[in-house]
């Protein structure tokens, strides 16, 4: 069953696009790694919690996949200084859907 890895990005001010720079280096190598399947990078909006500045929701094969590929190869992003990255691996146990208004 497939797995869905959530990383929670800290990225200081002023170092967003160097981030975002690194962060497609990093993507561009894990896709055509085995055992990945897709990523997602979103930006924080500002409005709510802003700890976090970006989050990578992305799906493996499984936790080994995930944790094999990281074996190879060190994520760029984390080069850069004050980026701190919380990874972690996921499985989905409740799904919901939209059921309309009531």
């Amino acid at each position: 069953m497939p797995v869905t890895l959530l990383n929670v990005f800290i990225v200081p001010e002023g170092k967003e696009e160097e981030f975002l720079t690194e962060w497609q280096k990093t993507a561009a190598h894990f896709s055509h790694t085995k055992g990945f399947l897709e990523a997602h990078l979103h930006r924080n909006t500002g409005k709510g919690n802003t700890t976090f500045s970006f989050i990578n929701i992305a799906k493996w094969e499984s936790p080994e996949a995930w944790y094999n590929s990281h074996e190879d190869y060190k994520p760029t992003e984390y080069n850069i200084a004050g980026v701190k990255g919380h990874p972690a691996i996921f499985e989905p146990i409740v799904d919901l859907e939209y059921q309309g208004s009531e």
